[in-house]
């Protein structure tokens, strides 16, 4: 147990007061803020290489998209020219129930398998050519072919559009 205190209560310990700095030789007040380096050359440095990083990011990046569009492009115009020559191929075989496959619901209630048969075989299909670079993506997707139907050649441009997952022919069939 401390003993009970005699007299006026250490400086230290009076309410909102700062302690006065120590007493001696060479006891320097605390600093009002911390020192800075005089030398900015670090500073500059990791500027100038963090700007660096950043335009190799963005001109990577218009490069990127610049590459990819076409690649894009491309790979979808395929994609729809497929579903034609799907279509052509099972027809030019008679496989009209694949052929209907390749048709968006509308198209497929007003031709049935009866149609197909009722009008390929009166004019059927045999050989075709599809022009996947000339397909034309715009509000419509519309894919050109040239269809031999016996010995004249018709050209037809098919209009696509997507159900679900997949492209599906929905005009261009008459």
């Amino acid at each position: 147990m401390m003993p009970p205190q005699v007299g006026p209560p250490p400086l230290w310990e009076q309410p909102d007061e700062v302690p006065p700095p120590p007493r001696g030789p060479g006891v320097v007040a605390p600093f009002a803020s911390p020192p800075r380096d005089r030398d900015l050359r670090g500073l500059w440095w990791g500027l100038g290489i963090g700007g660096l990083i950043v335009v190799l990011c963005c001109v990577g990046g218009v490069v990127g998209v610049s590459l990819l569009l076409p690649y894009a492009d491309r790979v979808g115009k395929g994609q729809v020219a497929a579903v034609v020559e799907d279509y052509l191929t099972a027809v030019r075989d008679e496989d009209f129930t694949t052929a209907r496959r390749q048709l968006c619901d509308d198209e497929q209630r007003t031709h049935s398998l009866g149609w197909f048969e009722d009008h390929f075989g009166t004019t059927p299909v045999t050989d075709f050519t599809v022009d996947a670079d000339n397909v034309t993506i715009s509000n419509a997707i519309t894919v050109p072919a040239r269809v031999r139907e016996q010995t004249t050649w018709v050209e037809k441009q098919y209009v696509m559009e997507q159900a679900g997952t997949r492209y599906v022919i929905c005009g261009g069939i008459d």
